[in-house]
């Protein structure tokens, strides 16, 4: 009979939002089982742009897996039109996705989280008092489960039911920087595909190339799009390491806990939806719901997470505006608000903070004069 090892709590899912929860809760003296297929070759695809908001939010310095402060971000519509917009202070920090997630299980383990690797759970028994997760041949048990692995989560469909939702898409490559002329500034390019955007985000040895989607459409976020953007972008399309992947962008209208399951990051849908990023919001879920569970209310981590899903609710109607109405709203990005917007970022705010905030000084407000 297979035995079935006992935990505080388990963590399915060794990115962003996984780690950050297993770190928290180790901290706080709990034993932690972190479950991750294949921990060794996990690589999840992701530009590795960490905004300053996300990285004011870890507990630790990112220094060791920083390969290139930004303090420029320059866009363009469809490769026309270009602007730079640029900051004192920096708007990103630009990391390789497999280093970062590396370097924050490393952290999470040091706290004391137990780090396993297991096969794709194949059930969720959930009692009143605890919640088993069997993968394969092994069995785990913990009063709380934190769901973490993914906007195709294998929990909350063993869990919740239903399918996969519908939010946004990806792809992404890397070029070799000896295969270019020059390395880029950070550059996203909107209107190069429908309803999205392409990027190059630098990083040293390499440049991260990407399409991004802001509803999910497979037919053209393609290897031979992301071909023909990279050959426009860099003269190119010599593309190693390609991954397509969905973004979990719906945490707005989605539950969030089944008894004692909390979903966190993609796995809850809390990327935001404008551009597509998700390192922010699995980092905060993935906190709130360390929180959650050492506090023994799961009903606190809906609280906690209240202001981001109102936040992502009022990002998708400034999504669905924006790329609705291309070019004129590049024309508003490039001449009137994107300046703002790059201040905003570097200072940490929120997407919707910083529209809030230039709406209001447009309006006649003065503002605190630091902005």
């Amino acid at each position: 009979m297979t035995k079935t090892r006992q935990f505080d709590v388990l963590v399915v899912g060794a990115g962003q939002a996984g780690c950050a929860a297993a770190q928290d809760l180790a901290m706080a003296g709990l034993e932690v089982g972190l479950l991750e297929r294949a921990p060794a070759r996990v690589t999840k695809p992701c530009a590795g742009g960490i905004t300053i908001k996300a990285a004011q939010r870890y507990r630790f310095s990112l220094d060791p897996v920083i390969r290139q402060t930004s303090h420029c971000l320059e866009i363009s519509l469809g490769g026309r039109r270009a602007r730079c917009l640029e900051s004192p202070a920096p708007v990103a920090l630009l990391t390789h996705r497999p280093e970062l997630d590396m370097f924050c299980r490393q952290q999470a383990q040091a706290a004391g989280a137990e780090l396993i690797g297991i096969r794709s759970p194949g059930a969720v028994h959930q009692g009143r008092e605890a919640v088993t997760v069997v993968a394969g041949e092994h069995r785990f048990s913990a009063p709380w489960l934190i769901a973490a692995d993914g906007a195709n989560s294998r929990i909350r469909r063993l869990v919740h039911g239903g399918g996969q939702h519908a939010g946004a898409f990806a792809i992404e490559g890397l070029v070799a920087a000896e295969r270019i002329d020059a390395m880029p500034r950070m550059r996203m390019d909107f209107g190069c595909v429908s309803d999205g955007y392409g990027w190059l985000f630098p990083k040293a040895d390499h440049v991260n190339v990407g399409l991004y989607i802001a509803h999910h459409r497979h037919h053209v976020a393609t290897r031979q799009a992301l071909a023909r953007y990279a050959r426009q972008a860099l003269g190119v399309d010599d593309i190693q390491c390609v991954q397509g992947y969905p973004l979990g962008t719906w945490g707005n209208a989605r539950a969030m806990v089944t008894g004692r399951v909390l979903y966190a990051g993609d796995a809850a849908g809390f990327t935001e939806p404008l551009l597509g990023e998700g390192i922010y919001g699995a980092v905060i879920s993935g906190q709130a719901a360390a929180r959650a569970v050492i506090a023994g209310s799961a009903d606190s981590y809906c609280e906690a997470m209240m202001a981001w899903r109102h936040e992502l609710s009022r990002v998708h109607g400034l999504t669905r505006l924006f790329y609705g109405v291309l070019p004129v709203s590049y024309g508003a990005l490039k001449h009137v608000i994107g300046a703002p917007l790059v201040r905003g970022v570097s200072r940490g705010l929120t997407l919707g903070q910083t529209v809030r905030y230039w709406r209001r000084r447009m309006a006649g407000w003065p503002g605190d004069g630091q902005f």
